[in-house]
């Protein structure tokens, strides 16, 4: 009977339906896998999804575990709830490597992660596409290299990007050629491009740069060195007009060692993590800043700062009843009321510098590209996975 409906209705009952209900319903006729698939339904749908965000919303974790051969990850939703129970774990795409995925980002139900190679992933409709290498600048120039990679969604062009700063070796060990080069990747076209707007003269840190999609943007924390030591700031990157622009830190974070620095989105906000030890006074400072008007220098608010003596690490996410999510120094996930500095574990361990916290959006994102995951029936953490 639902043939005999008009397409603009069934548009408006489809886009009311999760994601994996829609996957099924592509096997129902060709008409309806034309209208699920369609460019313009996959945007309304995604749409929808960010904007009913609110309710019982589900968050998505992720953490590593084990040494050596036995190294793995876990993905998982969670209620954003006292105890944060478990919605479902997550069947990470298996690749016959003994590493850790380093998490690039998760951005419009896609996430982007690399190890050997670089692959999107959809948890939602179990589908991922595997980024080609880019060859371009391989060609070109020498290696060896060091690089920064940043993922999020142009929404004029409705197309995922991902750009990647390359960082050619200089004269000297750690020394490095400045401005770096820069490539993009777009999604619709499966390829690579160098683009043409220069990047500026900033560094960002080889093995530890973090960064956010907001305000159609990803954001770094990068640098400049000098006989001084460093001077940290916010590099970003347009995904719509594919330009660089930067964002002042607070005054007190420019000189800080780079490495103790992260950025983050809390509460909708851009905001800034400083976590380590100072080797000068053997002390430990775990704090967080936001930026409670986007692009406005003075509105740098520092909203929390831990005492040392609680064993906490990097926050990780605002919760809906205004608590902190973050990482306690042994590696277990914790609730931190900042009114009254308590703590209350949740039972969700893993290696302490490996959580990733994000609210989980469905999407239909990757249904006309890549591969689909068929889960096998054994449940065990190690199986692997068929592609198909």
């Amino acid at each position: 009977m639902l043939d005999y409906l008009p397409q603009e209705v069934l548009f408006y009952i489809f886009l009311k339906l999760p994601s994996k209900t829609l996957i099924l319903c592509t096997c129902v006729s060709k008409s309806w896998r034309s209208l699920i698939s369609d460019p313009a339904f996959v945007l309304s749908h995604l749409n929808q999804s960010n904007s009913s965000r609110g309710g019982d919303r589900l968050l998505l974790l992720r953490r590593c575990y084990g040494t050596g051969s036995k190294k793995g990850e876990r993905y998982s939703l969670h209620f954003d709830t006292e105890t944060l129970g478990i919605c479902k774990e997550l069947k990470f795409p298996y690749v016959n490597w003994n590493e850790n995925f380093k998490l690039v980002g998760f951005c419009n139900g896609l996430l982007c992660l690399v190890g050997p190679n670089i692959f999107l992933w959809n948890p939602s409709i179990h589908r991922f596409v595997a980024v080609p290498c880019p060859r371009d600048i391989f060609a070109l120039y020498a290696t060896p290299y060091k690089y920064a990679l940043g993922f999020g969604f142009d929404s004029r062009a409705n197309d995922f990007k991902l750009v990647r700063l390359v960082y050619l070796e200089g004269e000297s060990m750690y020394d490095y050629d400045l401005p770096p080069k820069v490539e993009l990747y777009q999604l619709s076209t499966g390829s690579w491009r160098q683009i043409s707007h220069p990047a500026p003269r900033y560094e960002i840190l080889k093995s530890q740069w973090t960064q956010i999609f907001m305000n159609e943007a990803v954001h770094w924390i990068a640098f400049t060195r000098s006989h001084r030591g460093f001077r940290c700031i916010i590099l970003r990157f347009h995904m719509d007009g594919e330009f660089f622009s930067t964002i002042p830190l607070p005054d007190c974070l420019v000189n800080e060692f780079p490495q103790n620095l992260k950025v983050a989105v809390l509460g909708g906000e851009l905001s800034v993590l400083q976590c380590g030890w100072y080797p000068f006074g053997n002390r430990y400072v775990s704090s967080v800043w936001m930026l409670r008007k986007y692009d406005v220098h003075e509105s740098w608010t520092r909203i929390l700062s831990v005492d040392p003596s609680q064993g906490l690490g990097m926050a990780l996410g605002c919760r809906e009843n205004g608590e902190m999510l973050m990482t306690s120094r042994n590696g277990e996930l914790v609730s931190y009321k900042p009114e009254n500095q308590t703590v209350k574990g949740l039972g969700i361990r893993g290696a302490a510098d490996s959580f990733f916290l994000d609210i989980f959006v469905e999407s239909l994102a990757l249904i006309n590209e890549g591969k689909g995951i068929v889960e096998e029936e054994d449940e065990d953490e190690d199986d692997d996975f068929i592609w198909s």
